[in-house]
């Protein structure tokens, strides 16, 4: 475009070729305004190219004025009416002082002058309007805003494939620390990944579910895996500590809280990696919790224990009844032994009645027994945090070969290593502290990527509220970004008049100073 723009003024026999006019946007600004811009300039005569920012810095040095459009409020700048002019400011342009231009014949320069001065009163009226002030103000700072979001979007997605290239030793190592972790709960020890399905883990390392899909690679079963950020942890020992506000749980820490809490009832081994490491330790605290074990039959009663009570209530009723029968069958043998009764048959049916009843009420008071004995609870339950330092368990785990492919990555012969050595990139102690680094950044990053997309949307609401309220509407849209909204032409219009305006500024300068020449 910029060369063009050069071929153009050649061929119309401009005499300011030596003084061309070069301006220079972001991509995204120039395929906005580049067009209106051109047609609007060519009406008057005027000719400037449009590049963009990366344009060679070696092709720039043709031209004479090199303009350019920040379009946002410098750092360092407040964010009130004073920076309005900084937020359409165009670096490059002349300052003109039109009360000292020299007078002139020239239809080109009168032209130029008269359409300058149309445009700037256009500015300096609009900027007059306060609604108009802030509704520029409010979108500088959402354009700041949305500018980060890409940075930060970059970084992660950066940061992401970094560590998709060193993540195998990571996992790994959480593997070595859980199957400790399992056999100090169980007492068997990880054989052919079966107690990998049996033990609940809940990962706590803001590393999302990567973390989990890294686990079910090597073998950990994804039903018994769930992850929790450091966020959603703090969040829920608060709210822990606000529901026990009046008993001892009120100032509940982090063991307290894991063991206590609902939410991790059905957890035996919480995984929590903070990311503080050195170069020769990268501590890791394991929350266990090791379950009481009862025997079947005491499971089915603690499973039943609700139609237990029933049953006892309903067993205890027929025991009085039987009860109440005895008494009466007691009342009738001994109404017959005082009276001498000499019906032997009767005397015999009543006392076999009694014996029936004694052995019904015998029956019936172990069966309540029974059923009334607490259950077993085993061996008891044991909670305790232990802390496994990542880094030495790894390397315990490394093979000979594996300590000696490390050492040469780190001289720098790790290419030369491999091409003679098969290796495995999932035992590289060097791979995993790379791993470490890599992690922290991405979570840094995608923190602030999260706390920015969050200012983001609720300043994006205060502005469509303000635009709503101010009725700061266009049926026109052109901003081009695929997504329509409603004020972007009123502030399109602006600029284009402050970068019609810096062009303006340097065909006049040109024009006034060949005039000067000539005279």
């Amino acid at each position: 475009m910029a060369d063009q723009a050069q071929d153009k003024r050649d061929q119309e026999g401009n005499g300011n070729k030596e003084k061309l006019i070069l301006l220079l946007l972001r991509k995204d600004v120039r395929k906005i305004y580049m067009k209106t811009l051109v047609d609007r300039l060519h009406d008057s005569g005027v000719t400037v190219a449009v590049d963009e920012t990366n344009y060679p810095e070696e092709k720039q040095k043709k031209f004479h004025w090199i303009l350019s459009f920040p379009g946002d409020i410098p750092k360092g700048k407040a964010h009130d009416a004073s920076s309005l002019g900084l937020i359409f400011r165009v670096p490059g342009m002349p300052k003109l002082q039109m009360e000292k231009l020299p007078s002139s014949d020239s239809v080109k320069l009168t032209k130029l002058i008269g359409r300058y001065k149309e445009v700037q009163q256009t500015c300096i009226d609009r900027e007059k309007h306060p609604a108009f002030v802030k509704l520029a103000l409010i979108d500088a700072v959402l354009r700041g805003k949305q500018q980060l979001i890409q940075k930060f979007e970059d970084l992660e997605n950066r940061l992401e494939q970094k560590i998709s290239q060193v993540e195998k030793p990571y996992y790994k190592g959480i593997g070595y620390i859980l199957s400790t972790s399992i056999e100090k709960i169980t007492g068997i020890a990880v054989l052919d990944g079966l107690m990998k399905g049996l033990v609940h883990v809940m990962i706590i390392d803001d590393m999302e579910k990567r973390t989990i899909d890294g686990l079910v690679d090597i073998d950990f079963k994804r039903k018994f895996l769930s992850f929790m950020s450091t966020s959603e942890l703090s969040k829920k020992i608060q709210e822990f500590r606000n529901a026990h506000a009046e008993d001892e749980f009120a100032k509940a820490n982090i063991e307290e809280f894991i063991f206590n809490s609902p939410d991790f009832e059905h957890v035996e081994i919480v995984f929590f990696n903070s990311w503080k490491f050195t170069e020769d330790s990268f501590p890791i605290r394991v929350a266990l919790r090791k379950k009481a074990i009862i025997s079947k039959k005491e499971e089915r009663k603690v499973q039943q224990q609700d139609q237990a009570e029933g049953k006892i209530k309903s067993e205890e009723e027929a025991l009085e009844v039987v009860k109440e029968k005895l008494e009466e069958v007691m009342r009738v043998i001994n109404k017959m032994e005082k009276s001498h009764f000499d019906d032997e048959d009767e005397y015999q049916l009543q006392t076999s009645a009694r014996k029936r009843f004694l052995k019904d009420i015998k029956i019936r008071e172990l069966r309540l027994k029974e059923m009334k004995r607490p259950i077993s609870k085993g061996a008891g339950e044991e909670k305790k945090i232990i802390t496994i330092d990542l880094f030495d368990i790894f390397k315990n785990n490394q093979s000979f070969m594996d300590r000696m492919g490390d050492k040469a990555g780190s001289l720098g012969l790790g290419e030369l290593w491999g091409k003679h050595v098969k290796t495995d990139d999932s035992f590289s102690f060097n791979k995993l502290a790379e791993m470490a680094h890599f992690s922290k950044d991405w979570i840094k990053a995608s923190a602030q990527l999260k706390k920015i997309k969050s200012q983001t949307t609720h300043l994006a609401k205060q502005l469509k509220l303000f635009v709503e309220k101010n009725e700061l509407t266009n049926s026109v849209s052109s901003s081009g970004s695929g997504t329509e909204v409603n004020y972007q032409s009123l502030l399109d219009e602006h600029i284009l008049d402050r970068l019609e305006l810096a062009v303006l500024s340097c065909e006049i300068s040109n024009l006034t100073a060949d005039k000067l020449k000539k005279e």
